[in-house]
């Protein structure tokens, strides 16, 4: 269901407990560690590797054992070092309740673009500089 469908029918609903009820399926019950957990299986990265390629070194360990919650920017650059998808990093920002890239914002823009074309992290904070904005 549509995020907006599912509005509509919250605002139409009079009782919140039929609404979760009702709608169980639709809610989000995944975390950013399920999804980070998910693609590092899926690409058969050690975090060693993922530490490294995202340029975070050892604040990575501390991210995936739970130990720190990351910012937009951290949750962003994991996401390039361990390979995921444009999708799946959409999806981690969402379950970590910040904003989904969006390409009407330029910096958005730049980022959505690199994780598309497969930059890696060095490249894209090149590219982010090159175009007058702050690096992941």
């Amino acid at each position: 269901m549509e995020t907006k469908e599912l509005l509509n029918k919250l605002t139409a609903e009079t009782n919140l407990d039929s609404f979760f009820t009702e709608y169980e399926k639709e809610f989000l019950d995944v975390t950013f560690l399920d999804i980070a957990n998910e693609c590092i299986y899926k690409n058969g990265l050690k975090v060693a590797e993922i530490a490294r390629n995202s340029g975070q070194g050892d604040y990575v360990y501390k991210v995936l054992n739970g130990e720190r919650k990351p910012s937009r920017d951290i949750i962003i650059a994991i996401a390039i070092g361990m390979r995921a998808t444009f999708e799946e990093t959409q999806l981690l920002l969402r379950v970590s309740k910040f904003a989904m890239l969006d390409p009407r914002d330029r910096r958005d823009s730049i980022i959505a673009y690199a994780i598309k074309t497969r930059y890696d992290i060095d490249r894209l904070n090149d590219l982010l500089v090159e175009k007058g904005y702050d690096s992941l």
